[in-house]
């Protein structure tokens, strides 16, 4: 019996009876019809955004700041719909495979940019906009060489090589690249020692590092790298000082540049770290990362209302976490209470991580918890994050395979009370990525008022083409060639995670 054929025998009744029989690119799904071409084309991506996240959002813009949020009239008045985010052999993606199935229109095996795991080449669609003579914007608040703007632009069988992938970027030749990774650019903490700044400045860009920077410079083409990893989260940045840009001023530096090509620009921008705040169970974390992102959709909105031209388009590329508001009290009536609870938060995780140090003791755990999440821990509490930080003692044991300390000290502030919350009654089960449908919408002048429906992400690629006019079909691979291909691979090789995928 052939290979092939033992394959369809014993796999096809495991791993491949998860995926839909006989559909190897995605669901069976509508056909939404745009009704016109557009000159520019802006990609949002919500990074790891669920729709209990959006309902949390909502709530705290609603009843604590008094206004509606830019996505919730989106939703209520343009096109839009539900996507699927499963990649080619796994009902649970990360970002280079979501971001392959919508920059690419095919499924691909979790892990690598613009590739199947044979080593096809892919090429994404920003790649093919370039070619069509657009320019090419990358924005994002991750490192700008992280999976989902980078699976937009370059192809490479690994997501994680990012000092590679910086080179890749500058072969490429985008007219914005802004975002964070010092330490892929820096000739001080590349292992090759490259200087990809001084690379970057010969070749025509304006290279900046801070905020300051970025507003004083006229530079037509920018490099921008404000931060060592990724970018601050937005609680720290706008409560405990951590100074960096933030989205939205990033965007509002790169649309003029790019809205001044005559032929037209692709842009991606992507609120990258509601994605991490969820794998770290951070509630305060996602909470104002969606903010930032929804006062940037403000911008975006507003230059597509005086750039007809413009289409965009808004997704999230998979959930993370899925932290809910959990009903609370009798009838639920005290379940409001958590969002006022969110209030008193003003730090992340990741920011309370650098204050305590390595080796703090109860009390201190107990003061930062008190003054930057408003919660009164109880000594066994704190000792639990003391014991995390010092010793890697985690607690709970179920969630080792989450993101650690930052999950033990998440856990150590859940909701105790279920009559009456003292804590936001915000519940997260684990810090990994989920299989839920995510948020799919358009805006722009001349849409029709459809309803997008329940689509796969591979039709985020069709939707672009169909904006700027741009047809071409990348190969695709099945999931039983997939299936073969891993299996044949060296016993205890794996394919590249992360632990931000």
């Amino acid at each position: 019996m052939k290979r092939r054929e033992l394959l369809k025998g014993s796999l096809m009744a495991g791993v491949l009876g998860l995926l839909p029989k006989g559909v190897a690119q995605g669901a069976p799904q509508n056909t939404p019809y745009l009704g016109r071409r557009y000159r520019n084309l802006i990609v949002f991506v919500y990074d790891g955004f669920s729709w209990e996240d959006y309902a949390i959002a909502q709530a705290y813009a609603r009843r604590r700041q008094g206004r509606v949020l830019a996505l919730e009239r989106l939703l209520v008045r343009y096109p839009n719909g539900l996507v699927n985010t499963y990649s080619l052999t796994s009902y649970v993606t990360e970002s280079s495979a979501a971001a392959n199935a919508m920059s690419c229109g095919v499924k691909t095996v979790n892990g690598g940019l613009a590739i199947h795991v044979d080593g096809t080449p892919l090429k994404p669609f920003f790649a093919a906009a370039k070619e069509a003579g657009k320019a090419v914007g990358l924005v994002t608040t991750t490192t700008v060489t992280h999976a989902t703007p980078a699976g937009f632009a370059v192809s490479n069988p690994d997501r994680n090589a990012e000092e590679r992938i910086a080179e890749q970027y500058l072969d490429f030749g985008a007219e914005v690249y802004l975002g964070g990774g010092d330490r892929f650019f820096n000739p001080e903490k590349r292992q090759d020692k490259k200087d990809l700044y001084a690379a970057f400045a010969q070749a025509g860009y304006g290279v900046v590092r801070s905020l300051e920077d970025l507003l004083r410079t006229n530079a037509s083409k920018l490099l921008g790298v404000f931060s060592e990893s990724h970018l601050p989260y937005e609680v720290d940045r706008r409560f405990q000082g951590v100074k960096a840009p933030s989205l939205k001023e990033m965007v509002q530096a790169a649309l003029p540049r790019l809205a001044s090509y005559r032929p037209g620009f692709v842009l991606q921008v992507e609120a990258g770290r509601i994605d991490h705040a969820n794998h770290i169970n951070d509630p305060s974390a996602v909470l104002w990362d969606v903010l930032a992102a929804d006062e940037t959709l403000e911008v975006l909105t507003a230059f597509v209302d005086q750039h007809p031209d413009t289409l965009l388009l808004l997704v999230s590329d998979h959930a993370t976490g899925v932290g809910g508001l959990y009903g609370a009290g009798r009838s639920y009536l005290e379940s409001s209470m958590g969002i006022d609870l969110l209030d008193g938060q003003r730090a992340s995780f990741e920011q309370m991580r650098r204050l305590l140090g390595n080796s703090p003791d109860t009390p201190q755990v107990k003061e930062a918890y008190r003054t930057l999440k408003g919660v009164t821990l109880a000594d066994e509490e704190a000792e639990r994050v003391v014991r995390a930080l010092r010793e890697r003692v985690y607690w709970p044991e179920g969630v080792r395979q989450g993101v650690q300390p930052e999950n033990t000290m998440a856990w150590a502030m859940v909701q105790r009370n279920a009559a009456k919350p003292d804590r936001p009654n915000i519940g997260y089960s684990s810090g990994q990525h989920t299989a839920s449908p995510v948020v799919l919408a358009l805006y722009g002048q001349g849409l029709r008022l459809v309803n997008l429906g329940l689509v796969d992400n591979t039709h985020v690629f069709r939707l672009m083409g169909e904006a700027l006019g741009i047809r071409y079909q990348n190969p695709t691979m099945s999931e039983e060639e997939a299936l073969e291909i891993l299996k044949a691979r060296p016993k205890g090789m794996r394919h590249p995670e992360d632990v931000w995928a």
